[in-house]
């Protein structure tokens, strides 16, 4: 996602982040997509933190 920017409301990186939990149960996945999809959602985290000092929510 290097280079992207992209604008996601809260509900948009609250779902988000729902989802990738979700999707992160399946099972056979690998230690690499679990990384990455770990680093994804930190940074889905972030956002949503960031949203939320921003905008008292």
């Amino acid at each position: 996602m290097s280079g992207i920017n992209t604008k996601f409301s809260y509900k948009q990186l609250y779902t988000l982040k729902h989802a990738l939990l979700e999707y992160m149960q399946r099972k056979g996945i690998t230690n690499d997509d679990f990384k990455s999809e770990q680093d994804l959602l930190l940074k889905i985290n972030c956002q949503i933190e960031e949203m939320k000092e921003r905008y008292n929510i």
